[in-house]
């Protein structure tokens, strides 16, 4: 069939906007993946920036923390490492933005130290371990944490002491590998010290809410750690909740003067005792922070270092231990990026 020159002139036309249309697509096609490239390579690059800005302010803590062990024989919140802030490193880092904190872990209970350790205690000396129970019992009973009661506090202490403890003999209200093994997916308890943080969640009665928090309820995870054999806590560093557990008496008032006095950098060198609470005005004669469970020396220490662009962020996470020479040993290392 011949067609007429109107229809050649039709046809051609429509061959043409086909192709266009069709070259059309393979560039934005091609531009879109150029662009994805380039985003990628922009988002590596900007992500090894942040590594390194990471990187960097790991060192900074570990720095302030072997200067620290220099110039002071205790610790508390008025020591360098403690007051760093974001603005202090502005100027180092026109790329990105640096968050650091150095958080104190011995001025947590050390949730190991919970269970009777033999040969331990010297002969007529009270057990750490039965004043550090009785301020867990104080803690969980306080009214901010996911526990109903004394009944249910005193439950959760006996698990927690079967879990860490040696033998497999069940507490009045815990339980041991009979009672794990009995569970739909069945493991055994350990019997030795806690190992990471999350193992709670294994134990009879700790729940994510309770560990966590659920947004109502504080987590327990705040005042608590896995670190520290010796069964003493920092009381330069320890948090309020946590001092007023050692005797419920201890009222809001005071605890404020309390906290207040070791704040004040004019005490500084008095923090170095660990009865200088005693000068806090108003402390009653009556109320004892044990010298047992006490110390205003701290051995381990969380860096939290993240680099910052824009959405972009890379995070390092470490848990020292700073042994009596002055040396800092990783417990643990993690990684977080977004």
């Amino acid at each position: 069939m011949n067609l007429g020159p109107g229809n050649q002139k039709g046809v051609a036309l429509l061959i043409t906007v086909m192709t266009l249309t069709l070259l059309t697509a393979l560039t934005v096609e091609f531009h879109r993946a150029t662009w994805q490239k380039l985003l990628a390579a922009d988002t590596y690059k900007t992500r090894g920036e942040l590594q390194a800005i990471a990187i960097s302010g790991v060192n900074i803590a570990t720095a302030l923390l072997e200067k620290d062990f220099v110039d002071n024989n205790f610790d508390s919140a008025l020591d360098d490492w403690a007051a760093v802030k974001t603005a202090d490193f502005e100027e180092l880092f026109p790329d990105g933005t640096l968050v650091l904190t150095i958080e104190d872990l011995s001025g947590k209970l050390p949730i190991n130290s919970l269970a009777e350790q033999a040969g331990r205690t010297p002969p007529g000396e009270t057990n750490p371990a039965l004043e550090l129970q009785n301020i867990f019992l104080n803690l969980l009973t306080s009214g901010v944490f996911n526990v109903e009661g004394e009944t249910e506090a005193e439950n959760i202490l006996d698990a927690i002491i079967d879990w860490i403890d040696t033998d497999d003999k069940e507490s009045d209200f815990g339980a041991e590998s009979g009672y794990y093994q009995s569970l739909e997916q069945p493991y055994d308890c350990r019997n030795a010290p806690i190992q990471y943080i999350e193992e709670l969640l294994l134990i009879k009665g700790i729940s994510p809410e309770l560990l966590y928090g659920d947004g109502e309820r504080e987590g327990l995870v705040d005042y608590i750690t896995i670190y520290g054999d010796d069964g003493r806590i920092n009381i330069n560093s320890a948090d309020r909740l946590l001092i007023k557990s050692f005797d419920p008496t201890i009222g809001d008032e005071l605890l404020e003067r309390f906290d207040d006095f070791r704040k004040m950098p004019e005490n500084k060198e008095k923090l170095s005792s660990p009865n200088w609470y005693t000068e806090t005005s108003g402390w009653p004669g009556d109320i004892v922070l044990s010298n047992t469970i006490t110390t205003t020396k701290s051995s381990f220490f969380q860096i939290r270092s993240t680099g910052i662009s824009e959405d972009l962020s890379r995070t390092i996470v470490i848990d020292l231990q700073r042994d009596s020479d002055g040396n800092l040993i990783t417990r643990k290392r993690i990684v977080e990026q977004q």
